[in-house]
């Protein structure tokens, strides 16, 4: 939908239009080769008639729209057997029993959610307000978890690669990752179970293309999945720096029928998400970006989005070093480093 989106700004052909609109989609394949997304909340329907006509997409329509409505991505977990919390189809209503599954609740939209959006926690029935007032289901909360996804590719003969288990942590207001740790601190047998369920649960979606698998570590080491991104994945930035072959590389390789290549993590890293600044919107303004270019093994990346306002994603940084632990030290300074933010002060914008 935007004429300066990154892609332009990198010199790419952009089709202007609306990622929901038929006729959008159809003027987009008229002018490629192979379709793919970059966020999942797209109209399925049309990409299917586009490959009905003889595009190519990856993934297939037909994995989207099971991954896409995150009811039916559950629905088919549990039917395959593959691990996951309780849960219960939820209308969204006021007088919906929420608590079935006992407080705190987790409700998830079926549709229109992604990078945490179309999910809310619900402490307690007095929380019952605050609901999201769509269908979808509800889900046992899971307490004390360390979360961690698996970023998995797949291509056109059914060769599946993995990349290492990478540990998350998430802002509590937004709900976007903010924290990203790789390879995750966890123990090599847990780490070759994760990706060994990742690879069987994008199977199990018959998926062609790259995939984030998000999962919980239980205290007593149980893993559950938790949601499927079916597209490169904030999970996967670190892959460009830190990785023989970066997500977006095996996108591309998948996409031109190419082997997806090695995948094999070459440095430990830690990614942080740039978010705009609380207290200020308008034209976008960075600070700091001359600190974080010169500092060794700091590679930041902004999106080049022109306006700004409080917890936008606006960026990432990814931070490589000879260890976990001096990636996270050099991190940790560099988040202090850099500031995104709007031009003008709420109040004075409002």
């Amino acid at each position: 939908p935007d004429p300066d989106s990154p892609a332009v700004q990198m010199g790419a052909v952009s089709v202007i239009g609306d990622r929901h609109n038929a006729a959008d989609i159809e003027q987009l394949a008229d002018a490629t080769d192979v379709v793919t997304i970059d966020l999942e909340d797209v109209n399925v329907d049309a990409l299917a008639q586009i490959e009905a006509a003889g595009m190519t997409v990856f993934p297939t329509p037909a994995t989207l729209r099971n991954l896409t409505n995150k009811l039916k991505q559950k629905q088919i977990l549990a039917a395959a057997g593959l691990p996951t919390a309780a849960f219960r189809e939820c209308s969204g209503q006021a007088d919906a029993d929420f608590g079935q599954l006992g407080w705190p609740v987790v409700q998830k939209a079926a549709e229109g959610g992604y990078d945490g959006r179309g999910v809310v926690i619900l402490r307690s029935p007095e929380n019952i307000d605050q609901r999201l007032p769509v269908a979808g289901y509800i889900e046992a909360f899971q307490p004390n978890v360390t979360e961690i996804a698996v970023m998995v590719a797949r291509d056109q003969r059914g060769q599946c690669e993995t990349w290492s288990p990478v540990e998350m942590e998430f802002d509590p207001n937004g709900n976007l990752l903010t924290y990203l740790i790789a390879p995750a601190r966890i123990p090599i047998k847990l780490a070759e179970q994760a990706r060994e369920l990742a690879v069987k649960t994008i199977l199990a979606f018959n998926g062609a293309g790259v995939f984030g698998v998000e999962m919980f570590i239980l205290p007593d080491g149980q893993l559950l999945i938790n949601e499927i991104a079916p597209r490169t994945h904030n999970s996967g930035h670190y892959t460009i720096d830190a990785c023989v072959t970066s997500q977006f590389l095996a996108q591309y390789r998948i996409l031109s029928g190419q082997p997806i290549g090695d995948t094999t993590q070459q440095q430990p890293a830690v990614m942080f998400n740039l978010l705009g600044a609380e207290g200020y919107a308008g034209k976008t303004i960075v600070e700091g970006l001359d600190i974080l270019l010169a500092t060794p093994g700091v590679h930041p990346y902004l999106y080049g989005k022109q306006t700004c306002f409080p917890l936008r994603k606006m960026g990432h940084v990814t931070v490589v070093a000879d260890s976990l632990e001096q990636a996270m030290e050099i991190a940790d300074s560099a988040k202090t480093r850099i500031r995104i933010r709007g031009e003008k002060p709420i109040s004075e914008e409002s």
